[in-house]
């Protein structure tokens, strides 16, 4: 039978990553989601909470999905909503890079900008919307902040891909997730850990003040569906850094992805310099097309 776009969103790679200086001693492997037909780890949220909504009766053909996005839920919502019918309005903050607002349009997407510090309080901008639908507009919300449909999908999908792939392989000693909305490192987190219990459940977010595109900081707001209890410890990175480690990616490991990656892969050789003999998983969240 021949198969869509959507019915080849995940069972995405693991590869090993080497350390900074070729040190075998620990073993770091990332889960390469820019492989995913919208090029991000999001393709499967948008995807799980679009089946939901469906399901529901919340979403009929030719409503419009409205999502505040930093961009990557905003392409993989677009691209769902050219398969599915519907039509998609992503508000995002005025700092998201020009590609990824080409590549929503590409889809048929509509792109709403708002300002950085307005982005910053994403819980009133949410709240705008809710009250636009009140009023009457004619918008379907699946806010990937609260939808349980976002770790959902990385529960039942992305961490069960993860345990195939590590099959033959050591158990891991830490999984690393960059913060963004909370619900890779949540839903993933929760298997791996009942998988392996003595796993560690290691976030990044930026430091205060700066801006890794894709990530944000939990002091700005907690979404609903972040499990805090579960994650061990959080990082705040300098974005200089995670700019960095994604040049490296990409010159030294032949991988090109986003910032967000570049921030997972240096906290992950962080903790493979401190823990010799670890294994470590990590997620690297999209392609690097999107931020040249």
């Amino acid at each position: 039978m021949a198969r869509t776009i959507l019915d080849n969103i995940g069972n995405t790679p693991l590869v090993k990553v080497e350390s900074a200086d070729n040190d075998d001693s620990a073993n770091i492997f990332a889960k390469i989601e820019g492989m995913n037909p919208g090029g991000s780890i999001k393709d499967r949220i948008a995807l799980n909470m679009i089946l939901d909504a469906e399901e529901k009766g919340l979403l009929k053909e030719g409503d419009t999905i409205i999502e505040p996005t930093s961009g990557n839920t905003g392409v993989a919502l677009a691209m769902v909503a050219a398969m599915t019918g519907y039509k998609a309005q992503l508000i995002m903050p005025n700092t998201t890079s020009p590609e990824k607002m080409k590549i929503i349009k590409a889809f048929g997407g509509e792109v709403v900008l708002i300002e950085k510090n307005e982005w910053g309080e994403v819980k009133k901008v949410i709240e705008k919307i809710k009250d636009r639908i009140k009023n009457g507009e004619k918008l379907v919300l699946l806010n990937q902040y609260e939808n349980k449909n976002n770790p959902g999908a990385h529960y039942i999908q992305t961490a069960e891909e993860i345990i195939a792939q590590m099959e033959d392989l050591p158990d891991p000693n830490f999984f690393v997730a960059g913060m963004g909305t909370g619900g890779t490192i949540t839903g993933v987190g929760l298997r791996l850990k009942e998988k392996f219990p003595n796993i560690k459940i290691i976030g990044v977010q930026p430091v205060s003040g700066d801006t890794i595109e894709g990530l944000r900081s939990l002091e700005d707001f907690i979404p609903p569906v972040v499990n805090l209890d579960l994650i061990n410890k959080i990082y705040d990175l300098e974005a200089k850094k995670a700019l960095e480690a994604k040049d490296e990616l990409a010159k030294t490991k032949g991988i090109l992805a986003g910032p967000s990656s570049g921030a997972a892969f240096f906290i992950s050789k962080q903790l493979a310099a401190e823990n010799p003999g670890a294994t470590i998983v990590t997620i690297f969240p999209d392609r690097g097309e999107r931020y040249l």
